[in-house]
């Protein structure tokens, strides 16, 4: 196939089908799902060419995108399928359950998504920037971090149960949590929701089949979670009723400054706000302003309605020369640190 390198996909999903499209204009892409629909909309759109597990004996390497209660299974297919010599790689979000199952093997985990799943919601840029843990190490591991950076992710080792842990603080809980706030806000009151809890629990709108596998593949990460996250509600729920005006403050503020510190992540993050005017034309001036400039940005986001501000865009640059260059040319006013703005 014009001489490329060719790469399997099982699974067309939404990180199935994105996979595809980042990779299809330097790798020759082969793509299977059990759901026909998918494999039909994947061939008519030209995201890959169809083939069965059995015809990618002559892949380089094969993404598994299955749901996590299907992976061991797929896995093990697979193998049996294909033979030893073809790299397999997973992208399931819990890396322990899968250590070693098969040879060859390497767990990896893009972390990126949307709550909207399906091949239809497929991206070619839905990477870009974005963490993708890599589990292993090796030669086999070394050309998938290599496949993987032609995404535009960034390719990041973590041992698989320092994964599992840490995807437990920063995703699992985060949507149990949701899910919860959800539940309980909407027992019996106005539904008046502003930008607050709608961005809050806008990732409660993603698929409880997926969820519920995941809650229960890293169960004890993910309870343990839960167990912190109400034992620091308690805290505050003591400060509230014992009316602790200072230690709220004390509380509060020292949350919020951990969280402006994840907008400087390793290697990311350098965030500036800017406060929209409701007119015709300002999204455009704005990032038009920034592009002219030759300033680029790796991600922007569109923050409407906070309380306590005006709609906003958040803009992300990769260092800190290119987010005080655009805070200059767009006459943005920054603030002592940037997370201190309201």
């Amino acid at each position: 196939m014009n001489g490329k390198t060719n790469i399997g996909i099982i699974g067309l999903g939404l990180i199935g089908g994105s996979i595809a499209l980042s990779l299809g204009d330097d790798y020759a892409i082969l793509g299977y799902d059990t759901d026909k629909s998918a494999c039909e909309y994947a061939e008519v759109n030209g995201i890959c060419r169809i083939a069965c597990p059995a015809d990618m004996s002559d892949c380089a390497l094969i993404f598994v995108c299955v749901p996590v209660s299907a992976v061991s299974e797929t896995l093990m297919s697979l193998r049996a399928a294909v033979g030893d010599n073809v790299i397999i790689a997973d992208v399931a979000s819990v890396k322990s359950p899968f250590d070693g199952y098969v040879s060859n093997f390497v767990g990896t985990h893009p972390m990126a998504g949307t709550e909207r799943g399906g091949i239809k919601s497929a991206r070619k840029h839905l990477f870009e920037n974005a963490y993708w843990v890599i589990t292993e190490k090796g030669e086999s591991a070394d050309f998938v971090r290599g496949v993987i950076e032609k995404t535009g992710a960034i390719p990041l080792y973590m041992r698989s149960d320092d994964h599992d842990r840490a995807v437990a603080k920063y995703s699992h809980t985060p949507h149990a949590v949701a899910y919860a706030l959800v539940t309980t806000a909407l027992d019996g009151v106005q539904p008046i929701a502003g930008s607050g809890f709608l961005d809050t629990t806008r990732i409660a709108q993603s698929d409880e089949r997926f969820w519920t596998e995941v809650f229960l593949n890293n169960r004890d990460n993910v309870s343990n979670g839960i167990a912190d996250v109400i034992d620091e509600l308690g805290k505050i729920q003591s400060l509230i009723n014992s009316a602790d005006r200072d230690g709220l403050i004390e509380y509060l503020g020292a949350a919020r400054m951990r969280r402006v510190a994840l907008n400087r992540v390793d290697l990311g993050g350098e965030v500036l706000y800017v406060d929209l005017v409701d007119r015709i034309g300002e999204f455009e001036r704005v990032t038009g302003t920034v592009a002219r400039a030759g300033i680029n940005l790796t991600n922007i986001a569109l923050v409407t309605g906070r309380e306590g501000a005006s709609g906003a865009l958040r803009l992300e640059f990769g260092n800190a020369d290119d987010r005080n260059r655009a805070a200059k040319i767009l006459g943005v006013e920054q603030a002592a640190d940037e997370g201190e703005r309201r």
